[in-house]
């Protein structure tokens, strides 16, 4: 059996419970906002280098964010990493805005490294296959007298050189597996002029 209960005290009980409710949400969102204000986000943790009067800052992340003529790039390495990788290039970023360019490649993080960066500048970002190659699939087979191509092969064994060089429209790019990344952005510097 219930204990019979007055208005007054039924009200009093509810606007203590409101009250209660308020005073835990306002904390939460107290401590919300200064576990924000003192996460991992703060400046002293960003890393920054300059390089060729262009700010380079790392945040927490692993990718080095940039911007360039108004636009906003983001790479795996900053160019005093790759400064070592040397390669001469007619190319530059002009050569593929607003046009499709393909990509022979089967790696993934070299050509999201390519997509990610070139992406706002291309017609279109393709995968194809180069003439002269085995071609499986359905890809499209491209040439390099007439298309902007983009070739990333693993060396073959020790002995093989991993560079960069030019052919026509075509850039190859043959590197170590665990060196790709790192060539695709000395590849990105120069074109962007870096």
């Amino acid at each position: 059996m219930r204990q019979i209960i007055s208005r007054d005290e039924k009200d009093r009980k509810v606007r203590r419970n409101q009250l209660i409710i308020g005073i835990i949400l306002i904390g939460i969102m107290t401590f919300g906002t200064v576990g924000y204000a003192f996460s991992d986000r703060s400046d002293g943790n960003s890393e920054k280098i300059e390089y060729n009067g262009i700010e380079f800052a790392k945040d927490g992340s692993d990718y080095w964010n940039f911007a360039l003529n108004g636009n906003n790039f983001i790479t795996k390495y900053n160019p005093k990493e790759v400064e070592n990788i040397t390669f001469s290039s007619y190319l530059s970023i002009n050569s593929y805005t607003n046009k499709p360019l393909y990509l022979v490649s089967d790696f993934n993080e070299p050509n999201y490294e390519i997509s990610r960066n070139l992406n706002p500048f291309v017609l279109r970002m393709q995968n194809s296959c180069i003439s002269g190659d085995n071609c499986t699939g359905n890809l499209p087979v491209k040439n390099c007298s007439e298309d902007n191509v983009i070739i990333i092969k693993e060396t073959n064994n020790e002995s093989q050189k991993e560079k960069i060089y030019q052919q026509e429209n075509c850039a190859f790019i043959t590197a170590s597996s665990e060196n790709q990344t790192r060539y695709v952005d000395a590849f990105l510097f120069k074109i962007l002029g870096i």
